[in-house]
């Protein structure tokens, strides 16, 4: 019988790692694409922009109400599918349809469901990993960077053989895949945790400092990334066939630095990580809009490589320490979709004219510094971080 049970721990830990590759797969083929697309077919930034603030709309009042539904019925491994479904219609939409209206709901589907999926799928993962003793979510989120790494990379081999529509097929073809795999989750919970006694916990008040620091954070990050391949493109001469090429060292440099990471980060106070971390994405956002030639963008993408993934462990490891198991979905539901979609609810349409108007090297400074407000939040509450682990 111990056997056995070890067995299926194995199993279910090599599904988790296949869940985490190919789900990335599936945003790595497409996410990169995405705006180059808009912008191919006369979508201007400001444009851009604002389809970004309404999809944040609709994930500010979708994502925390789902996540909620969830909580209540414990049914998150339902929602995390529907998120991968809407993920595969968004993308078969772009493959297919050349009608404006249907390519900006699909454009906003693709907002609503992208972040939420990657939230929910990374709490699911820690609640498992948790169930089975095992602190590996690390190694097991390095399969996700190797994941989009890899599918960047192929990314710009489809797009040479097929143009937009091929990426978008492959990027839902993954998606599906993910679905199945999804059932590596158990349907119910093995202890439940009623919405009442949920209720009944007062939130740390760390909580309500991290909400703040996301919101400048997400501001920095999310505008920045929103138009970084089209700077890559417009700018430093990445022709759209090369985006692929690019996303993939995009991805493909965090894998041994997220592998590293189970090692790390126990050697240090988690808010420590978390500040040291955003410090560097700042000044990685800073040099991104003055990088001089393509190399220099390579080695900056090496350095995103080391401080991305301290931010993003760190981040959700936080959370799930601060918070009551019967609302830990809606709490990382709030400080990871939430928080990012009120920012680009205000700023998006500023950031897209912003970029148009006053060049990459203001927009991307400017990115860098919500990303220090952030930090300066988060060192100012320093001490009101109490972990219930």
């Amino acid at each position: 019988m111990t056997r056995l049970l070890a067995l299926r721990n194995h199993v279910g830990t090599i599904r988790l790692m296949a869940l985490q590759f190919l789900s990335l797969a599936g945003i790595g083929v497409a996410w990169p694409y995405v705006n180059v697309y808009l912008t191919d077919i006369g979508f201007s930034g400001t444009v851009i922009g604002t389809l970004g603030s309404g999809g944040a709309v609709l994930s500010l009042v979708l994502t925390p109400l789902l996540n909620q539904i969830a909580d209540r019925r414990n049914s998150h491994r339902r929602l995390f599918m529907l998120y991968l479904g809407g993920f595969a219609i968004a993308n078969v939409i772009f493959a297919t349809s050349n009608i404006p209206a249907l390519i900006v709901a699909a454009v906003l589907l693709f907002r609503i469901t992208t972040s939420p999926s990657l939230t929910l799928g990374m709490q699911l993962t820690i609640t498992q990993l948790i169930r089975s003793g095992k602190a590996i979510l690390g190694q097991i989120r390095s399969f996700a960077s190797l994941g989009f790494a890899a599918a960047s990379l192929l990314a710009g081999q489809l797009f040479a053989l097929g143009g937009y529509p091929l990426l978008f097929w492959v990027g839902a073809a993954f998606a599906l895949a993910s679905i199945q795999l999804a059932t590596v989750f158990p349907a119910k919970p093995l202890q439940k945790h009623s919405a009442d006694d949920a209720k009944r916990q007062p939130r740390n008040r760390g909580f309500f400092v991290l909400a703040a620091s996301q919101f400048f954070i997400s501001m920095g990050t999310y505008n920045a990334y929103a138009f970084m391949f089209i700077h890559f493109n417009q700018n430093l001469g990445v022709a759209s066939a090369d985006i692929g090429l690019w996303a993939a060292i995009l991805g493909g440099v965090e894998v041994p630095f997220t592998y590293l990471m189970d090692a790390i980060l126990p050697r240090f106070r988690i808010r420590s990580a978390y500040i040291v971390s955003v410090l560097g994405i700042a000044v990685f956002t800073l040099a991104l809009g003055f990088a001089p030639n393509l190399p220099a963008l390579a080695l900056l993408l090496v350095f995103r490589g080391l401080t991305w993934p301290g931010f993003y462990l760190s981040s959700f490891t936080l959370v799930n320490a601060i918070s009551h198991p019967g609302n830990v979905a809606t709490n990382q539901a709030l400080l990871q979709v939430t928080m990012p979609s009120i920012a680009l609810v205000l700023t998006g349409s500023l950031f897209g004219w912003i970029f148009d108007n006053l060049g990459a090297g203001a927009f991307f400074a400017i990115c860098a510094l919500m990303c220090l407000i952030g930090v300066g939040i988060v060192i100012a509450g320093f001490r009101l971080f109490e972990p219930k682990n």
